[in-house]
């Protein structure tokens, strides 16, 4: 090494170490120490693929949050856990080894049910099954959701079909053995023929299945104005591009399992999704919410993003209102919340822990030129 090189790296590696230990020295002298900020630790369970706007929506509030000074003078953390089949696991060691006060999800409904029976904390849901928050061991439970329930969207989309798009036979393809897709079909079906519809085929699939042939071949005999899927990607699209493979004219209509992102991104060509109508998850949304979302992913809030953002605020809200985190004055206080303003609008919590909504209107969204936009607004009653 040149010599005069040598001797300029010596002087500069000792005036660094004079810093450092003077600083040291300096911060010891008048009694500066580094003292953590609290933590308040929140459960976050949805999956890696599907629906993970929730996080998104969560994480937008979580910082909206902490930056005005947390909950209970704590910062908020949250700590994730993938929802997978241990969804059990995933939630006792949330509750039992992170000590959260709360869990904001999971996304599924036969996920949700499964956390239900052995969690005594409160959990804010991103499913949607009308029966989820009814299983837990608590006369109370502590299961709320966020969004309007299965049923009320099959309820919503049955009169849709019948008074919107003038149609009056429907088959039914749907996820063998989900929670979630049960309830929409069994609630669909029940409030179609109140309407004088009528159901033509009723099939099931099992998940992770790629070849529909022998469904589809029933439901094209059956020749239906209408077919709904009431599922989920990735099934739901290749269900739609071999229906249409196979000369099935019938209009496609979906269940709020269609209101994710990860619908659009399966096929390679959304032409055959085109002119199909499915409910959406949320109603309308807040524009300073929009735009709060818009600067911090620089995207669109896309399917439940919505729903993670209000959970964690209903959460936030509730915590304060009772300035404890005892589980039990959490979930009372959750259920005690009216007129909530967030990325939604929730007029109150009725008492099956479902959210009361005041416009009263489930929006359906339609395909067209490869991506959804509002079709109408559809009356709900509760």
């Amino acid at each position: 090494m040149n010599p005069k090189i040598f001797r300029l790296a010596l002087c500069v590696l000792f005036v660094l170490s004079v810093v450092y230990f003077s600083a040291g020295e300096n911060a010891e002298d008048v009694g500066i120490t580094e003292v953590p900020m609290p933590i308040l630790k929140v459960g976050l369970i949805h999956p890696l693929l599907n629906y993970a706007t929730f996080g998104d929506g969560a994480k937008l509030a979580l910082a909206e949050i902490n930056k005005a000074g947390g909950v209970l003078g704590k910062q908020v953390e949250l700590i994730y856990k993938v929802e997978t089949g241990s969804i059990a696991d995933s939630a006792r060691e949330l509750a039992e080894k992170e000590n959260v006060v709360a869990i904001l999800g999971p996304m599924f409904s036969s996920s949700a049910v499964k956390v239900g029976p052995i969690i005594n904390i409160p959990v804010i849901v991103g499913a949607t099954g009308a029966d989820v928050t009814n299983t837990g061991n608590d006369p109370r439970d502590f299961l709320f959701l966020v969004a309007n329930s299965n049923a009320l969207q099959a309820k919503v989309m049955a009169g849709f079909v019948v008074n919107d798009l003038g149609k009056k036979t429907a088959a039914m393809i749907w996820q063998n053995g989900d929670v979630y897709s049960k309830g929409f079909v069994n609630a669909f079906d029940a409030n179609f023929q109140k309407l004088g519809g009528r159901i033509v085929a009723n099939q099931i699939y099992e998940q992770g299945d790629t070849m529909f042939d022998g469904q589809l071949g029933i439901i094209k005999e059956a020749s239906p104005d209408v077919l709904l899927l009431a599922s989920f990607p990735p099934e739901n699209p290749i269900i739609v591009k071999q229906a249409r493979e196979m000369g099935i004219k019938s209009t496609f209509i979906g269940s709020d399992g269609w209101d994710d992102a990860l619908m659009l991104d399966i096929l390679e060509d959304n032409t055959p999704l085109e002119n199909s109508y499915y409910c959406s998850i949320s109603d309308d949304l807040a524009a300073d919410f929009i735009a709060a979302y818009e600067t911090m992913f620089k995207d669109r809030p896309i399917g439940i993003a919505p729903l993670g953002y209000d959970a964690m605020k209903l959460l936030a809200i509730a915590i304060e209102n009772v300035q404890s985190t005892d589980p039990v004055m959490i979930r009372d206080a959750v259920a005690a919340i009216t007129n909530y303003q967030g990325a939604t609008a929730i007029s109150g919590f009725d008492e099956n822990r479902h959210p009361i909504k005041p416009a009263a209107g489930i929006r359906v969204l339609k395909i067209v030129e490869g991506q959804p936009e509002q079709h109408s607004v559809v009356k709900a009653s509760q």
